[in-house]
């Protein structure tokens, strides 16, 4: 199905809520995840999300089953790298050892580590360089921490120091190599799977108070007249091409899902210029949230230029 026959269906189905129904929010994820691909399932929760927070979850989400594609579709699972002054991943502390199976040390940012979290995905010093070992989030010596200050946005997706003490890992799962084959690729799966998520939700708030056939997007995405009325025209044409960069996006992706290409970079650049025209046409009380959320995609702005250098150059 297109991301538009989706857009369809999706701005008009009932809404999900991390913060107030987190069980219907994973079931419908898990459904999602069985059924669909990671990008479709980013783009229809996105559009069914109720706030940017919720949105985000899901992309990241979508994004975790890039990480390890045997995820349980009803699991949810974090990340975890950054450590609290760490300016290069030769200088982290966090440490497994191969022989007693234990993790120690501590992350600085672990997303819903107090709550409902299934899994972490813990990257750490081994005796062969980096990898990544699978922590069940509630096992012994797994310590949430209290946040050090106040964080900025996404206020309901809390993320917070976890402590590893001594926790003995019993996950087969291992990722030798962590750096190559899980950092640096998971950049370009959060980005893409977040700002499909983002865009659907943007969606769905921009015609939260229109009824969606009256905009007529198959119309105009195929080039044919639209029956809009010159109020809605502005709606219509920001959404046609909102949806129709997304579709390109989701594309190039599918086409190599791996790492970034160069055509997938400027598609998500042009998605992320389509979501700053929206703007206008939001509704206020989105247009607020959006205005403090969208800050998340723009901490990334600096490493992608490295990473276009690095594709040009």
């Amino acid at each position: 199905m297109s991301l538009c026959a989706q857009w369809q269906t999706g701005a008009c189905a009932p809404r999900l809520s991390l913060s107030r129904d987190a069980v219907r929010l994973r079931r419908e994820l898990a459904t999602s995840f069985l059924t669909h691909t990671s990008v479709a399932t980013a783009w229809q929760l996105g559009l069914r999300a109720d706030t940017p927070g919720t949105a985000f979850f899901c992309g990241y989400q979508a994004a975790m089953r890039q990480l390890d594609p045997a995820l349980a579709a009803d699991a949810w699972a974090a990340f975890c790298i950054s450590e609290a002054g760490l300016r290069s991943l030769s200088q982290m502390q966090t440490r497994f050892s191969a022989a007693t199976s234990c993790l120690n040390g501590e992350k600085s940012h672990v997303m819903l580590a107090e709550n409902g979290l299934d899994l972490l995905y813990v990257v750490a010093a081994g005796d062969d360089g980096l990898l990544c070992v699978q922590v069940a989030a509630r096992a012994n010596g797994v310590e949430a921490l209290t946040a050090r200050k106040a964080q900025p946005f996404l206020p309901d997706v809390p993320h917070t120091p976890v402590r590893f003490n001594d926790v003995q890992i019993t996950s087969g799962y291992r990722c030798e190599n962590a750096h190559q084959r899980l950092n640096k690729p998971f950049r370009y799966w959060e980005d893409v799977h977040v700002a499909l998520a983002f865009s659907g939700w943007l969606l769905a708030n921009i015609s939260a108070e229109k009824d969606v056939s009256e905009l007529n997007i198959n119309d105009d995405i195929n080039g044919n007249t639209s029956s809009n009325t010159s109020a809605n025209a502005n709606t219509t044409a920001g959404t046609q091409n909102l949806i129709a960069v997304a579709e390109k996006l989701a594309q190039c992706f599918a086409a190599q899902p791996q790492q970034y290409s160069l055509t997938a970079l400027d598609a998500l650049e042009a998605l992320l210029a389509c979501q700053d025209a929206m703007l206008p046409l939001l509704t206020a009380g989105a247009r607020t949230l959006w205005q403090r959320d969208r800050i998340l995609l723009q901490l990334a702005t600096p490493l992608r230029a490295k990473i276009r250098t690095s594709l040009t150059g």
